[in-house]
């Protein structure tokens, strides 16, 4: 036989789901705040606002980089994206497993293509990651046995050439602000670590390239040079943004990508980050304009 549920009985159930909801809630509220008071990043003076920031999110910092020293692989990664269009179809290529020698032929070069190549092979050449032949008419480039050689080709040099053009688009508001006479309050995080607020673990729940601090803002970005992942992007860009005053960036180097098209999402090639920045913090920060 059927029982019959009346709708004051749903409504009783309905009720008392809200009510352990709201306990449940509280009692979530009351760990994370107890977390995150004892959290060191919350208490150090350069990490206070972005671990305050990240707990709102539900997470802690687990480890982070600050401003990074210049290294050879700067220079090279600067070299990649002067002729990136023709360096990355190589260096990709010859990143996979199963090719380890790639011939290079100058057929369709320009003068400065050619010798921005020449320089670059020879960086790599230093690094140890190739040996390289050359001739007039073209260069034949054999892989080494370095592993960090295939993470840079693949998309490291991509991480660094995005923290550059931040680093500089801030510094560059920033003395325009001091110009006018306005103090700029910002900081940068490379390769930030974030795990869950009440996590035990050590290995992180998500790593961010950058994290730019601007006054009570921040912007997060994020650096592809392959497939988007568009549902991790969506999620992320609504976490990040949560707050109604940050932004998550994501940069690509495809110039010629419609962006357009994935609005309001954020994507930005790296050729036009700089200028993007300026207008952001222009608009974000109105007060200083």
């Amino acid at each position: 036989m059927d029982t019959v549920i009346s709708t004051a009985a749903i409504e009783k159930l309905a009720f008392a789901c809200d009510v352990l909801q709201e306990q449940i809630d509280a009692r979530v509220a009351a760990r994370d705040a107890k977390i995150l008071e004892a959290d060191p990043f919350c208490k150090a003076r350069k990490t206070q606002l972005l671990a305050k920031y990240v707990g709102a999110l539900g997470f802690r910092i687990l480890d982070y980089k600050s401003k990074e020293k210049p290294s050879p692989e700067a220079s090279a990664a600067k070299l990649v994206f002067r002729i990136k269009d023709r360096a990355v179809p190589i260096f990709k290529d010859l990143a996979k497993k199963d090719n380890r020698e790639s011939v290079v032929d100058f057929g369709d070069f320009g003068p400065d293509e050619k010798s921005t190549l020449v320089q670059l092979c020879e960086a790599f050449k230093g690094f140890g990651w190739i040996s390289v032949e050359r001739s007039r008419t073209e260069l034949k480039i054999k892989r080494g046995g370095k592993s960090q050689a295939i993470q840079f080709w693949n998309g490291g040099w991509a991480e660094i050439v995005n923290r550059s053009i931040i680093e500089s688009a801030l510094q560059a508001f920033a003395k325009e602000q001091k110009l006018k006479g306005h103090k700029l309050s910002y900081d940068i995080f490379y390769d930030v670590k974030l795990v869950r607020l009440a996590s035990e673990k050590d290995s992180p729940d998500m790593q961010l390239d950058v994290v730019a601090r601007v006054g009570d803002r921040f912007y997060v970005f994020e650096t592809k040079t392959g497939v988007l992942g568009i549902d991790k992007w969506v999620d992320r860009a609504k976490l990040f943004s949560r707050d109604q005053k940050s932004r998550f960036i994501t940069c690509c180097i495809d110039e010629k990508i419609p962006t357009q098209w994935f609005r309001p999402f954020c994507l930005v090639p790296l050729g036009r980050l700089e200028a993007e920045m300026s207008k952001w913090l222009a608009g974000d920060c109105g007060v200083m304009s």
